[in-house]
């Protein structure tokens, strides 16, 4: 909790007529999510305008706002010339007054669940808060931070990057003790460049971590192993290879309750179940089972937390639909996350006769991304599919690689998904769901999972 007061004198933000309460307990950017006690920080925007839903975010409980425009008449306004760069100098602020561990995440995949699965073991130990939802950008982390309250005892974030020098900004302001890379792959190509950039883009959490510090890596990926020198923090090793301190074996797939597994630790083997679908969940809960453990936190201790870890919205999220199931992991799409969708689509435990899948298109993939989509077209048919749809100009010109029954639709997704009703209807079937965030196929979830 923070005062609106001290908040204006930090960034030198001229405040108006105060009303009581002037303390605040979290910041959002979006009048719709505001709750009582928050700051709604005005942000100008291509299509809206945030001062326009000042009325909107004070009806809600706002404590106060963060405006640029010094017309807006009303009370608990700080008034500076640039919302956004406030918006950073205010989270600067606030994390000078944390005296908590931050660990940040980032990884070309699962930064979401890793941290989901982090939070929970080390609330085996600690009061622990987390960024929401996929807050991991510019306007994400400082947003998280101004939302930290007085008691947690450890706090993550989720690191997002497109481009270089994106995560290294992010650390600067968040300032981690500790952090997680998760793995690197074919992700944000058309940005970074190849996946030795996208490795080196990531590396800019290792290196921000302190000499006391404590890093979790993924210890399966030679890109990030040929960059050990260059971090100065201890460094514990997780992941499927041999060498790592934190080994997944045994992993039990397919349960629709979620995934089971043995962990190797440096204090023994030690059993662990997790509600997430996913083989490769196994390998992200011993990352965080290796953070947790330089924290102090038992890996019986945490491998029991891990029981408790919430499941992430739109990721490998399996819902009920009229034909069966749907097993939606439309959040987002690259080549390395494809092939995790795909595995674990076919590995479920489900009475169906057919197992199909709604793949869009994986954007910001440079340019080989024509070999990505047909390698994810040829992945489908290796995993014993039945049938598969395609959404998006991309994936439609790879479906010609598909030999089997389904469609392509590269704009009319409401044709594409009346020609799979109609095709799914009459057995149990189970769709997986998945694309690029831009491609927008929670809205077919939806459509698809309504009678």
């Amino acid at each position: 909790m923070w005062d609106l007061r001290d908040a204006a004198r930090a960034i030198g933000a001229q405040l108006g007529e105060l009303r009581e309460p002037c303390a605040v307990t979290g910041a959002t950017c979006d009048s719709r999510k505001v709750r009582p006690g928050d700051l709604f920080v005005a942000l100008p925007g291509q299509r809206h305008d945030g001062h326009e839903f000042l009325k909107q975010a004070f009806a809600r409980g706002a404590a106060g706002a963060l405006i640029s425009r010094p017309s807006l008449k009303g009370h608990n306004l700080l008034l500076t010339q640039d919302t956004q760069r406030a918006l950073w100098e205010l989270a600067a602020w606030r994390r000078s007054q944390l005296g908590v561990p931050v660990i940040g995440i980032t990884g070309s995949f699962g930064k979401t669940t890793t941290k989901e699965l982090l939070t929970a073991a080390l609330s085996a130990r600690y009061r622990t808060y987390r960024a929401p939802e996929s807050y991991n950008t510019e306007l994400g982390v400082p947003l998280s931070i101004l939302s930290v309250p007085d008691d947690a005892e450890a706090v993550v974030l989720e690191l997002g990057m497109t481009a270089r020098g994106e995560i290294r900004e992010l650390t600067e302001l968040a300032q981690p003790w500790g952090g997680i890379i998760t793995g690197v792959g074919e992700a944000h190509l058309a940005t970074a460049g190849s996946v030795e950039d996208v490795a080196e883009a990531k590396w800019e959490l290792a290196e921000a971590i302190p000499e006391e510090g404590q890093l979790a890596l993924a210890w399966d990926y030679p890109q990030l192993r040929a960059r050990i020198e260059r971090c100065q923090a201890v460094v514990v090793r997780f992941g499927r290879n041999r060498q790592a301190d934190f080994r997944p074996f045994d992993v039990q797939e397919g349960d629709l309750r979620g995934i089971s597994f043995r962990a190797a630790t440096p204090a023994g083997e030690v059993s662990v179940r997790v509600p997430m679908l996913g083989e490769h969940v196994a390998t992200l809960a011993c990352g965080a089972l290796a953070l947790a453990w330089t924290m102090g936190v038992r890996p019986e201790a945490a491998a029991c937390a891990l029981e408790d870890a919430r499941p992430v919205p739109h990721r490998l999220e399996l819902l009920s639909a009229p034909f069966g199931w749907i097993l939606d992991d439309s959040y987002n799409a690259n080549p390395l996350s494809v092939r995790a969708a795909l595995q674990t689509v076919t590995s479920l435990h489900l009475p169906v006769g057919r197992r199909a899948a709604l793949l869009g298109d994986m954007l910001d993939l440079g340019a080989h991304e024509e070999r990505y989509h047909r390698r994810m077209i040829q992945e489908a048919h290796w995993h014993g599919l039945d049938s598969l749809y395609c959404f998006g100009k991309r994936a439609s010109a790879a479906f010609g690689e598909w030999p089997g029954a389904g469609a392509a639709e590269d704009q009319d997704l409401e044709a594409l998904l009346q020609l799979i009703k109609q095709d799914l209807a009459g057995s149990p079937a189970v769709l997986l769901v998945k694309g690029s965030r831009r491609i927008g196929l929670e809205q077919a979830v939806e459509a698809l999972a309504s009678p």
